[in-house]
């Protein structure tokens, strides 16, 4: 008899939680309450792991004023 093998498939569940700290005492605080959770994670995964990166706000950048067209025209300038 042939044994038919299932071809399995493997999944990457990503569980996102955004947290605002106002120092890395607090973050760090966070963070062990989410380590606390994955431990409970792992007893039924035990590949679970965890990943903390700084997510810092998008900086707000100054317009910059708009060139003359001649300067995008492909016109040389003349030099004397």
């Amino acid at each position: 008899m042939e044994t038919s093998s299932m071809p399995t498939i493997r999944l990457r569940v990503t569980i996102s939680v955004d947290v605002e700290a106002t120092d890395f005492l607090e973050a760090a605080e966070h963070q062990k309450r989410l380590q606390t959770y994955l431990s409970s994670l792992r007893s039924e995964y035990p590949e679970a792991s965890l990943s903390v990166r700084d997510r810092r706000a998008p900086r707000i950048e100054r317009s910059r004023p708009v060139r003359a067209m001649h300067a995008r025209s492909g016109k040389l300038n003349v030099y004397e």
